[in-house]
């Protein structure tokens, strides 16, 4: 009797103590089999040179260091190539503190058609002292696998969102025109 009680007792611990991931669907590209996150943007009126400056704006808008981030600027081609890096977070601990799991770090595309934009994320890694391509937390045969990764692509997928949203609604505001009137 007793040994049904420590049994139910440990379970319930291992339950409560127990964190359950819940699994994540983050695009992958279907021709470079890498995580990437894309979005076409309409901006109706709005040429490819006009969208060209806007675009670069907004990677001084949005980022804390523009000029660390854009690698490629090429007019010519309408494209501009950053890298940027986010930190993400291990689940709490027991007291809920959480610790940096690590620095994930990406490349960004932004390219200017007359009237749309694409950004584009993607090339995915864990900074680390060799390459660690965050498709290896995806493959569930993998020994990099757990369940945990989840929780770190949660993370990433909610920052990408975030950025892409950003990047449409500065992209889409209407821009004020100074006016000379005194």
């Amino acid at each position: 009797m007793n040994k049904v009680v420590i049994l139910i007792v440990l379970m319930a611990y291992l339950k409560i103590h127990s964190q359950e991931y819940k699994e994540i669907n983050v695009p992958i590209d279907s021709s470079t089999k890498l995580i990437t996150y894309s979005k076409v943007i309409e901006v109706a009126g709005a040429n490819k040179d006009s969208l060209y400056r806007k675009g670069r704006q907004w990677y001084f808008y949005y980022f804390k260091n523009p000029s660390g981030v854009i690698r490629e600027e090429n007019k010519s081609e309408y494209k501009i190539t950053g890298k940027h890096q986010i930190r993400i977070l291990n689940p709490p601990d027991k007291k809920g503190i959480q610790s940096m799991k690590g620095i994930v770090q990406y490349t960004i595309i932004t390219q200017f058609k007359d009237n749309k934009t694409k950004i584009t994320l993607t090339d995915f890694n864990l900074k680390e002292t060799s390459y660690f391509p965050l498709e290896r937390w995806l493959d569930k045969s993998s020994v990099y696998f757990t369940p945990k990764n989840y929780f770190y692509l949660e993370q990433i997928d909610k920052e990408m969102k975030s950025l892409i949203d950003n990047y449409e609604q500065y992209m889409k505001k209407k821009e004020n025109k100074k006016t000379d009137n005194w």
